[in-house]
């Protein structure tokens, strides 16, 4: 078979003839960004061929200079019978493993968190004194800890597996039958409460008892550490997930996923991020990896499909039905996570093929679990964009997918809401030249997507673009520049930058926005119009996502994200998901009602809906073509 060569990290990989290049740089362990998850039209994955023949199709995305300097789309380029030495061209390096100090619970009302009366964990310890064993009573060591165990706890059944076994023998000798034992709800039998073993240890060690919430979003994951027994979170750490480098949305990882080779490739990506997160948070609290007793992950449908190596396809086809909307508890060592591997990790149950248990997660933290007449708006802005409507007596949820725009992704600057992303803008009327501010106040690295709305909001109030989104081109200004049929805004210099590189913005950029801010307004939009009512009958709105505690009100109305009503009804609650996932881990009150928010949640398919495409066009200005609507003073 022919020998593939990656450069510059100089990795070799014998493919097959008619072996796409993507494919071969996955083999090998070669990193190549192919955001649109392989169909060859975004031109990202494109690679020079260095030597060797190799057969190139769909070119059409590249320019004349990069065909004639054999450049080629990698996954339209396949391998042919000669060895081939490829290039891979610089790629945009992302932003990993940062940390924070903000468990995001401050933004949540505090009647609404778990308090230590709710505490009750996903796992309990418990510590006990088994008996020694004893000549000619015919019990093994197995025996006796689960005879100990049902006197304690007064239940019928109690099951041990394998990898607890092993260990049981000494275990019990070490301290003389003093033994601590992490316990699992599993459900109830008739003779009554079902128990499992998940770890047995020598000595008193219910002083230290730790759990990991997780947020798998298509752009980020975000990994909480907890004190189970404080209810304190010890460390908060985000990261780019790795499937990015598969496809930018759901769609293109679905696509993506076609092949069980690209399945188990997306599911050891995602486990990739995590794990690494995982190890972060225990490194930096000082926790063993291996006494993170549970776990409780939330994300979006195909996500989680992804996570558990499930074929997505069927997400996206009609009827729109998914392998699982509800899974039972599994095992650290089932779905990968590196935690005790006994572990169980409980996954947030989703309502409809884009709305996962991501949303079911962040309504927890919303007077939607309320009894009340209020009606209330949940919009969590990502790289998919889901709403709930509702109040005591009825849930509407849908989505719409948003793009990763407003996480940094699919911009050519972009980036997330981190160190040195420029979140605030200012715009001089007569110049055109940019006032920035910076997340730390460190020289700019990009612009995150706060930034990229209020950058928007101010080139339309000073006229800079128009209400399509197309930079002016009879005012002159230093800070537009004309590149053939585009135009872009120079936001920061090359030497202002702490890259070295113009931090800017284009017309695509400014389309890309227009249409995911286009996408979700549509969508509460419709949500009001199907129970017959407008905007003005909402109560209060929440707005979930990681970039909304930086996210400038004023400036998201402005471009007409967010209807135009009073200020005081937007609430901001930061990475819901998150928390809520935070709150279910900590609380058996808290887990019977996220079961019961999905079961009540009437979901509406948006793709189906001609109605949805109605108001979608609409939107495709800013900030609305309905002016009226955002004339608020």
């Amino acid at each position: 078979m022919p020998l593939v060569t990656f450069q510059p990290a100089g990795v070799t990989v014998q493919a097959e003839p008619k072996t796409s290049l993507l494919d071969a740089a996955r083999l090998a362990g070669a990193e190549i960004d192919a955001p649109c998850g392989g169909k060859g039209t975004c031109g990202n994955c494109t690679v020079r061929i260095v030597t060797g023949r190799v057969d190139a199709q769909g070119i059409g995305v590249l320019s004349p200079p990069e065909i004639n300097q054999a450049y080629v789309p990698a996954c339209r380029t396949y391998v042919q019978e000669t060895d081939v030495i490829v290039e891979i061209p610089d790629q945009a390096s992302r932003l990993g493993g940062q940390i924070s100090n903000d468990d995001g619970t401050r933004l949540i009302d505090a009647a609404l968190l778990p308090t230590r009366n709710d505490l009750s964990p996903l796992t309990y310890k418990i510590n006990i004194l088994v008996p020694p064993p004893q000549k000619g009573d015919g019990l093994s060591d197995l025996d006796r800890l689960t005879r100990t165990l049902k006197k304690s706890l007064g239940d019928a059944e109690v099951a041990t597996p394998l990898a607890v076994i092993r260990n049981l023998t000494d275990a019990l000798r070490e301290e003389d039958g003093n033994i601590t034992v992490t316990l699992v709800t599993e459900g109830y039998a008739e003779s009554g409460t079902r128990r499992r073993v998940s770890v047995a240890e020598a000595g008193d060690r219910t002083a230290t008892h730790h759990g990991i919430a997780v947020d798998v979003g298509t752009t980020t994951v975000a990994v909480q550490l907890l004190d189970l027994n404080t209810m304190k979170v010890l460390s908060t750490y985000t990261d780019y997930n790795s499937q990015l480098a598969c496809g930018l949305d759901v769609i293109s990882r679905i696509d993506y996923a076609r092949r069980p080779d690209r399945r188990e490739e997306l599911r050891r990506r995602v486990l990739r991020t995590m794990n690494l997160l995982i190890q972060q948070s225990a490194r930096n609290s000082r926790v063993e990896k291996s006494r993170i007793a549970c776990a409780s992950v939330s994300g979006n449908t195909t996500m989680i499909h992804l996570l558990l190596g499930l074929n997505p396809e069927y997400v996206r086809l009609d009827p729109y039905t998914p392998t699982v909307f509800s899974t039972p508890p599994f095992t650290a060592s089932e779905v990968g996570l590196d935690i005790n591997p006994e572990a169980p990790v409980m996954i947030s149950p989703a309502v409809g093929s884009y709305v996962g248990g991501d949303i079911t997660a962040g309504v927890l933290c919303t007077d939607l679990v309320r009894d009340t007449d209020d009606v209330c708006l949940f919009m969590d802005i990502g790289t998919n964009g889901e709403v709930v409507l509702g109040n005591r007596e009825f849930l509407l949820a849908c989505a719409c997918s948003a793009g990763p725009a407003f996480e940094g992704g699919g911009i050519k600057c972009g980036m997330r809401a981190s160190l040195g992303a420029i979140e605030k803008v200012e715009i001089d009327k007569e110049t055109g030249r940019s006032l920035y501010t910076t997340i730390g106040e460190s020289r700019p690295s990009g612009i995150c997507g706060s930034g990229m709305i209020a950058l928007l909001a101010e080139l339309l109030k000073t006229g800079w673009i128009d209400a399509r989104g197309k930079l002016s081109r009879s005012r002159p200004s230093d800070f537009i520049r004309i590149d053939g049929r585009q135009a872009f805004y120079i936001l920061v210099p090359a030497e202002e930058s702490a890259t070295g590189m113009m931090i800017f913005i284009d017309e695509q950029d400014i389309e890309n926005i227009i249409r995911a801010k286009a996408a979700l307004y549509a969508a509460c939009a419709l949500s009001l119009s199907q129970v017959g009512m407008d905007f003005g009958a909402l109560r209060k709105v929440y707005i979930a996502g990681g970039f909304g505690r930086f996210l400038d009100l004023n400036a998201a109305i402005a471009i007409g994200l967010l209807p135009d009503l009073p200020r005081e009804l937007f609430h901001f609650i930061g990475n819901a998901s998150l928390t809520g996932s935070l709150m279910v881990l900590l609380s058996e009150k808290h887990r019977q009602r996220q079961h019961t928010l999905a079961r009540r949640m009437t979901y509406m398919e948006l793709s189906t809906d001609p109605a949805y495409m109605n108001q979608y066009t609409a939107a495709l200005f800013l900030p609305h073509t309905n002016q009226v609507s955002f004339s608020r003073k």
